[in-house]
């Protein structure tokens, strides 16, 4: 199984996150074991799993750009280079690197990223404080 891995950069290091398989399935990676949390289809679209059906929240260009449809927070989110950085775009903040994504499916992988995965360690910091 062919895979690109996702990797969220930190201050010191990077950590890999996950990843979306040949199948266009995304896979949240904890303590070694992988699970299901999403979906990416042929035409860009990124579904997220929920407790009882799933739900579409964002999609993204094959050249790499990444737009959300969430209510408040709608609109293009950031977008992954050629050498795979990906970069999260905002009014307020500006422009960060964010994470990196290695294999065949860069653009999925960074939609993976920028809509799934790091709203929720956002949400899991949030929690923790």
């Amino acid at each position: 199984m062919e895979r690109t891995d996702i990797f969220r950069i930190g201050v010191i290091d990077e950590e890999l996150l996950g990843f979306v398989d040949s199948d266009g399935i995304i896979h949240r990676l904890r303590w070694e074991m992988s699970q299901a949390v999403g979906r990416v289809d042929g035409a860009g679209r990124v579904v997220r799993n929920t407790r009882h059906d799933e739900r579409e929240i964002g999609s993204f260009t094959p050249a790499g750009r990444v737009r959300s449809h969430g209510l408040f927070e709608g609109g293009d989110l950031g977008w992954v280079d050629r050498d795979g950085i990906v970069v999260q775009a905002g009014l307020i903040l500006g422009e960060e690197e964010v994470g990196r994504v290695v294999g065949p499916a860069p653009a999925a992988a960074a939609a993976a990223l920028l809509l799934i995965f790091l709203p929720d360690v956002a949400e899991a910091e949030r929690r923790g404080r």
